[in-house]
């Protein structure tokens, strides 16, 4: 996902721009060096990349069960460390934690549900999946109502997975990241199933009376634009291509 990042292509248009320089080519450099630094102030600047997120995390309000539906729960996994010196909450990227504390929220606002945690073996060791349900038991999440998917490597696998082990015919919760969600609910209606969307991981969130839209130079709003990039190209890939 760095190739999304306005630094990759800050550095590669000023590259390019030496060279052209070096060749004689100066006009051309100039340009292309003139574009470089304003699409890095655009996105490290501006509210630009605020404004992007935002409206995308923003698709999915956060889930408050208003039927208090006992419905079963799906958390998608994002990645972990192998670091066996931490505890399993430890070891899990902060991506992961949160879709686990907001899974686990869920589930214990109705008794009776399973929750199923998906991810793979990044390095051919414990699964994601694995360390999210451990993690999950850690805050009183029976095992008994605990489920692991542990072959999906993607969010498309886990669509896949998930339906051909529970079907399409239920509705069902689907918990991960708030920037990730509408992509994730795009590609699981897209098989025939009926998710429920429960946002979580927010990256934008409103702070009193501060506006979230500002113009300080922050390297937050490079990974912003870099997270926003990613999602609407994966979503226009997903849409024509898998479709």
């Amino acid at each position: 996902m760095t190739f999304f990042n306005p630094i990759t292509f800050f550095w590669i248009f000023s590259i390019i721009a030496f060279v052209l320089y070096k060749r004689k080519k100066e006009k051309a450099g100039k340009y292309l060096l003139i574009t470089a630094f304003t699409g890095l102030f655009i996105f490290s600047v501006t509210p630009l990349p605020v404004y992007m997120l935002h409206h995308l995390e923003n698709k999915y309000a956060a889930y408050r069960n208003p039927d208090n539906a006992k419905l079963p729960i799906l958390v998608l996994g994002n990645n972990h460390s192998d670091d066996s010196t931490l505890f399993p909450n430890q070891q899990l990227s902060l991506h992961s934690l949160e879709r686990v504390t907001e899974g686990v929220r869920i589930y214990k606002s109705f008794s009776g549900s399973t929750i199923a945690f998906s991810g793979f073996a990044i390095n051919g060791k414990q699964p994601t999946a694995s360390v999210m349900a451990k993690t999950a038991l850690t805050m009183g999440v029976s095992p008994k109502d605990t489920i692991m998917l542990t072959k999906p490597s993607s969010t498309w696998q886990e669509a896949q997975e998930y339906k051909k082990r529970f079907g399409t015919k239920n509705k069902f919760i689907l918990v991960t990241s708030a920037s990730h969600l509408p992509r994730a609910m795009q590609i699981f209606k897209s098989l025939g199933m009926q998710p429920i969307p429960a946002p979580a991981d927010f990256f934008i969130k409103k702070d009193g009376q501060n506006s979230i839209y500002n113009w300080q130079p922050s390297p937050f709003k490079l990974l912003y634009t870099e997270i926003t990039l990613y999602e609407y190209l994966l979503q226009g890939y997903y849409k024509w291509f898998k479709n």
